[in-house]
């Protein structure tokens, strides 16, 4: 056991004694050792933070896959059948001040004309998350549309090929659609 270990091991009351074979540190070295220490410390304190990982990014045309697999919830919208389709979006992400937000820069309107524009992600730490307020386009069974206020929580989470995974909850918060909705997409690159 070395000296260092003995300290550690050491009871604060008890009392150290060195191997004869061993180097004591002697006040010298003891300093020596604290003020390299200290300059470590403050070289430090005062480098630039140097990330782990790349900043986050979500850049270039991906292929938005909506409604893969059945939609699900409490709204009878939930229930209402709807076919899976894809369009293809640009992105263009960017990053101050420590805040990632990806943009969509291209593609097809949303089909619900009452989505807020520009399509706006913002990185959360694990996902690229958007919520959004607009009006839910309520299938009435005679065919006719009601338009039922909705909020929805969108997050795409990358993927270990490239891809991500996305999923949407809304809340539609009144009227004949009044309920809750959970469908899931796809982003692939195009």
């Amino acid at each position: 056991m070395g000296y260092i270990s003995k300290i550690v091991a050491a009871r604060s009351s008890s009392k150290v004694v060195a191997d004869p074979k061993e180097n004591p540190m002697v006040p010298d070295r003891l300093c020596s050792l604290a003020g390299l220490c200290a300059a470590s410390l403050a070289i430090a304190v005062l480098l630039p933070p140097t990330a782990s990982a790349d900043a986050p990014s979500w850049n270039g045309e991906y292929a938005i896959t909506f409604i893969v697999g059945p939609k699900s919830g409490t709204s009878m919208a939930a229930g209402d059948p709807e076919g899976q389709y894809t369009d293809t979006y640009g992105f263009r992400s960017s990053c101050t001040s420590g805040k990632c937000i990806a943009t969509i820069i291209s593609g097809p309107p949303p089909r619900n004309p009452t989505v807020p524009q520009p399509v706006q992600f913002t990185w959360d730490g694990s996902s690229w998350t958007q919520v959004s307020d607009f009006q839910w386009d309520c299938m009435m069974p005679d065919g006719t549309i009601q338009w039922n206020p909705a909020r929805a929580d969108v997050r795409y989470m990358p993927q270990l090929d490239g891809s991500l995974s996305g999923t949407m909850h809304t809340e539609i918060l009144s009227g004949a659609c009044q309920g809750t909705v959970e469908m899931h997409m796809t982003a692939e690159h195009a």
